[in-house]
């Protein structure tokens, strides 16, 4: 079995820019994530790597395809992925460039492991999403979007409010207000105006194969108060807390349009209690998380993708044992591990 690989930022996306003009964490976690899914397919496959040449990447276990910065970035996808059995994409959804990934190798004929066309439309547009899990009773924050104001009365009184893009990847471009009124006159048609809940920043990601769904154990997610960057994580999580995470993720995705395949991420926040849960948003890729679970759980996540291995999930860790960083860092009992690849 051959799989293509395909990450957006250390394959050739960022080649028509200054590297020292991007913001380091996309190549930080583009980097940790490519490690670490090439690492567990390297187990029961060959692997073909698309590469930015600039990228200091070693993944010496893949077959490396240089990226050209003049020849169109999909095409040389195409190419490369042509020949493989399956391909796994992992690209931001802003700018339309998951679906556009998604879309163009599937047109040349690739299996690609990913959800169908309505899901990752659904899932890429953080006003869709909302609009789909209120209408099905899923809890989820009010919104106010420049379309849409329907719960524009409810959105009044929080004490803190936060615009992200409809489109935005993880936490990045998200910016918090004190004030409703601050927050509404920056609202423009890219972007969703919703309250900033209290709570504790949870993800669940579902691992989806053509003939079994699983979902993995609930880590938290360390989250800058200020910046609202994406820091790390650390799992898995008690078993009350993975009880109501699963719960709410499992509502979350049988709302969506069918049908999810490959790595979902799904993030939540937790409250005092139950009923002070929320969905925040549907990540239809894989996620920096994975760096962390791939620790956690028995056996090779990746070969789930192709029900190489099946069954329920076994934690091989204790509640908060294996911790994470955004680079791809992990410790278990606050003792380092050694680099995937």
């Amino acid at each position: 079995m051959r799989i293509f690989v395909g990450e957006f930022n250390c394959g050739g996306g960022l080649a028509g820019k200054d590297l020292d003009k991007v913001p380091s964490s996309l190549r930080t976690e583009g980097s940790a994530m490519l490690r670490a899914i090439v690492a567990d397919l390297s187990d029961f496959a060959k692997v073909t790597v698309p590469l930015d040449t600039r990228i200091d990447l070693d993944l010496d276990r893949a077959d490396i395809i240089a990226m050209r910065p003049d020849v169109a970035l999909f095409g040389q996808w195409v190419a490369a992925a042509r020949d493989c059995d399956a391909a796994i994409i992992v690209a931001p959804e802003n700018d339309g460039i998951l679906a556009k990934s998604v879309a163009m190798l599937r047109a040349a004929g690739v299996d690609v492991i990913a959800g169908s066309g309505d899901f990752l439309r659904v899932a890429s547009d953080k006003l869709q999403t909302a609009k789909l899990l209120l209408s099905c009773g899923v809890a989820h924050p009010y919104y106010v979007a420049l379309s849409d104001t329907r719960y524009e009365a409810e959105l009044q009184g929080y004490a803190r409010y936060v615009l992200k893009p409809r489109d935005g990847c993880g936490t990045h471009e998200i910016r918090t207000f004190n004030s409703y009124d601050e927050a509404r006159a920056e609202l423009s048609d890219e972007l969703l105006l919703q309250p900033w809940l209290p709570g504790r920043a949870v993800s669940v990601s579902l691992v989806a194969s053509g003939q079994h769904q699983v979902f993995l154990p609930a880590v938290s997610q360390e989250i800058c108060a200020e910046s609202c960057e994406y820091a790390g994580g650390r799992g898995p999580l008690d078993d009350d807390a993975q009880s109501r995470a699963a719960v709410l993720a499992s509502r979350a995705i049988a709302a969506m349009p069918p049908t999810a395949r490959g790595f979902v991420g799904v993030d939540l926040l937790l409250g005092d209690c139950a009923s002070e849960d929320y969905v925040i948003e549907i990540n239809p890729r894989l996620t920096t998380s994975y760096v962390g679970l791939r620790q956690i759980i028995q056996g090779n996540l990746a070969a789930r993708l192709f029900d190489l291995e099946t069954g329920p999930v076994s934690c091989i860790t204790g509640v908060n044992a294996v911790r994470w960083r955004s680079d791809g860092r992990v410790w278990i009992n606050d003792a380092a591990v050694a680099e995937p690849i």
